[in-house]
């Protein structure tokens, strides 16, 4: 049995930066998570006056729309993305925890404002997502998108009527995706 040729410190040193610049490459094409942030605070926002008209058990069938429109939307935006620049994400771990925020924001907010109220049954599905994010930060590796997430969460905690929640929480979606998008044209 041959033993491999013995590279020297240098010639180990550069294949080290050379690998460490193709990981920051590859991240950098990977791009940010703006686009899911966008999308759903933008619909969270327009449910707003919805809530304030009809109340918050309107709220049900507007995000059951919401959610498959909106996944698909993200998916066909990642899809052109990932064409244009060669690189794709981590796919099916990001989306199984995507369709959970999902399901578990309809459960938390369903049970939530059965048993406390509207204001519980809109703050329970914020409770979900922002812990939501969280581990999507984790996966992504970035605490940038969980954090932002979190402060608009914590705006719209502040006992404020269903519809101003949800005005508040989407806004704040859509400036953490507005910010991310932004630090990624200038990365």
């Amino acid at each position: 049995m041959e033993t491999p040729a013995a590279i020297s410190p240098r010639q180990a040193e550069d294949i080290l930066g050379e690998l460490a610049r193709t990981r920051r490459t590859t991240r950098r094409a990977l791009g940010t998570p703006w686009f899911p942030p966008v999308v759903f605070g933008a619909v969270t926002m327009l449910s707003a006056p919805v809530v304030a008209v009809a109340g918050t058990g309107a709220l049900m069938p507007i995000w059951i729309v919401a959610c498959a429109g909106g996944m698909l939307a993200v998916a066909r935006h990642y899809r052109r993305r990932a064409a244009a620049r060669g690189v794709t994400g981590r796919g099916a771990p990001i989306w199984r925890v995507a369709v959970a925020m999902a399901a578990v924001g309809f459960v938390a907010g369903t049970g939530a404002g059965m048993l406390a109220g509207a204001q519980a049954g809109v703050l329970a599905p914020i409770v979900a997502i922002v812990a939501g994010y969280a581990v999507l930060g984790r996966m992504l590796r970035t605490l940038v998108l969980p954090l932002g997430v979190a402060a608009s969460g914590g705006a719209a905690l502040s006992g404020a009527a269903p519809w101003a929640v949800e005005l508040t929480f989407g806004a704040g979606l859509v400036a953490v995706g507005a910010a991310l998008r932004l630090s990624e044209r200038s990365a």
